[in-house]
């Protein structure tokens, strides 16, 4: 599954919005994130693993690295 369709289910569940994310992000960070910057990088799959894991705490989830099988 890709990690877009992933954190929409989780921001779905969680009442929560992309574009909250994003203001979070952007304060978290220092940076500016609009909701167009972060859906293209989730799109892209460009985003970090530094941005996933402070998306993670935002929205009050863990991230999880498992080895392939």
């Amino acid at each position: 599954m890709r990690i877009v369709t992933e954190l929409k289910e989780v921001l779905y569940q969680k009442g929560l919005t992309l574009k909250f994310v994003a203001e979070k992000l952007g304060i978290r960070l220092g940076k500016t994130y609009t909701l167009a910057n972060l859906s293209n990088k989730l799109r892209n799959e460009t985003i970090t693993y530094r941005e996933m894991k402070i998306i993670a705490d935002i929205i009050g989830c863990s991230l999880e690295l498992r080895d392939k099988k």
